[in-house]
């Protein structure tokens, strides 16, 4: 008796799907695992994790007119706000806020946070707390 041999398709079951197919589960593993907390997350770990390789990776986010860490980088940015906005976390300084978002630093996270609230990180954190 004759064994098939089992395909990589099994083994690579995102390969096929369209760029949009995988712009969206590239979302939901972003949004449930959360692997933008991790400052050393990669092209690579996405790619694994979703049985696929990077290039599959590179073409669903620039399909979307993003690169790898402007996608990455506003996950962090949509965290680190939902921080900012917290009363019991105003005391906390700015830099251990990046390193809770995943950001390198808080400059880095300063430039997200504006680029995505329209406002600074202090500029952000005064507002929510005098609406106190």
């Amino acid at each position: 008796m004759k064994r098939k041999k089992k395909s990589k398709d099994n083994k690579r079951r995102y390969h096929r799907l369209g760029s949009v197919d995988l712009y969206e589960t590239l979302l939901r593993l972003m949004t449930q695992k959360q692997l933008y907390l991790d400052k050393k997350c990669s092209r690579e770990d996405l790619a694994r994790a979703l049985l696929t390789n990077r290039t599959y990776v590179s073409r669903a986010l620039n399909a979307r007119g993003m690169n790898f860490a402007q996608f990455v980088n506003s996950f962090r940015a949509a965290h680190a706000i939902g921080l900012l906005a917290r009363p019991d976390l105003a005391g906390v300084p700015l830099e251990d806020i990046a390193e809770m978002s995943g950001f390198s630093t808080a400059d880095q996270m300063s430039r997200y946070v504006k680029k995505s609230a329209g406002m600074s990180a202090c500029a952000l954190r005064k507002r929510f707390s005098t609406k106190g």
